[in-house]
């Protein structure tokens, strides 16, 4: 996730994004894209199941967001700040995550689509056909060293 955060961080020129977990809300309304917009629902489950375990209502936690800040060299920083119904307000330690991939990720076109599609597809294929004979060739490497011991 940390991929598509960053990179649609950079395009759009912007360091700070806000997500605001159970509103499924993302600031800019730019990065509000499908890979992001996925996980939040996952996110709000955990948020329940966390608070019910920890015997508190499921429902205890009325707000939660994440500020997240893209730092020099493609790192982010990431604060959860959840505030309960009794107004009570917990903070996260920062938490800090490199991205590593570099793609467009806002305002895709089915040119980009498929370009991405093409160059995931030429990797695999490219490990399968060159992974399988390095492989092979130690293989057949170590056999020739057993054999003359």
């Amino acid at each position: 996730m940390s991929d598509w955060i960053v990179n649609a961080g950079l395009e759009i020129k912007t360091n700070r994004i806000i997500i605001d977990i159970l509103n499924k809300q993302i600031v800019p309304k730019e990065i509000e894209i499908k890979p992001i917009m996925y996980h939040l629902n996952d996110l709000d489950g955990i948020i329940r199941k966390v608070t019910n375990h920890a015997g508190f209502n499921e429902n205890y936690i009325k707000k939660a967001i994440f500020e997240i800040e893209i730092l020099e060299n493609r790192y982010i920083k990431c604060l959860a700040i959840l505030t309960g119904e009794d107004g009570k307000t917990f903070k996260s330690k920062e938490y800090f995550e490199k991205s590593f991939e570099e793609f467009k990720a806002v305002n895709l076109n089915i040119i980009d689509k498929l370009l991405n599609w093409l160059e995931k597809k030429y990797f695999r294929i490219k490990f399968l056909i060159l992974g399988r004979y390095t492989f092979r060739k130690m293989k057949y490497t170590k056999r020739l060293e057993n054999m003359m011991n």
